[in-house]
């Protein structure tokens, strides 16, 4: 089965996260490939899809969403799993534990998501925390990360980006009908 994973990045995160999705579901005897959503110009050939993108100010960047929504009909009752990264994710965070915890209890799935979710209905929607670089970040942004306890660096879990392929990989094998 061809499987499409599109990304929306701002800095390679997201495409690191997608890049390596892709690799996994090959490995596992799948045909998928990695792409911007930029340079995806047609869905046709693909029976399944998982497409993710950074979050800057709450939701997925416009280049993510505009794809995610002016594709909605193509993509429903087709498998689509969808990711969102930023600093706080599901298995990793810029933030220590407790307060990791706090913001995730706080924190809804992007609109990007919400949107499109009730024609989707997407299998899964997960949240990877990526690289963060203060030196991208506005004096607010660094406030808030150091008076909470954040820092900088790369908090790319992989082992949980590969379970999380491994997972879409249980569903999709061949000789196993999605669903």
């Amino acid at each position: 089965m061809a499987v499409l994973v599109a990304h929306a990045s701002a800095h390679g995160s997201t495409e690191q996260i997608a890049g390596r999705i892709a690799a996994r579901l090959c490995e596992q005897g799948l045909d998928a490939v990695s792409r911007p959503v930029a340079d995806v110009t047609e869905l046709t050939g693909f029976g399944a899809f998982v497409i993710g993108s950074a979050i800057h100010g709450g939701d997925w960047l416009p280049s993510g969403a505009s794809f995610l929504a002016g594709n909605a009909g193509a993509l429903a009752g087709q498998p689509v799993w969808l990711f969102s990264v930023s600093s706080i994710g599901e298995g990793s965070s810029a933030f220590p534990g407790v307060v990791e915890r706090q913001m995730q209890t706080v924190t809804r799935p992007p609109r990007a998501v919400t949107a499109v979710s009730p024609d989707l209905q997407p299998r899964d929607h997960h949240a990877f925390a990526g690289v963060v670089s203060t030196a991208r970040w506005g004096l607010a942004g660094r406030i808030f990360l150091y008076t909470f306890g954040g820092r900088s660096g790369d908090h790319l879990n992989w082992q949980e980006i590969d379970a999380w392929a491994m997972r879409i990989a249980g569903e999709l094998r061949p000789g196993r009908r999605p669903g």
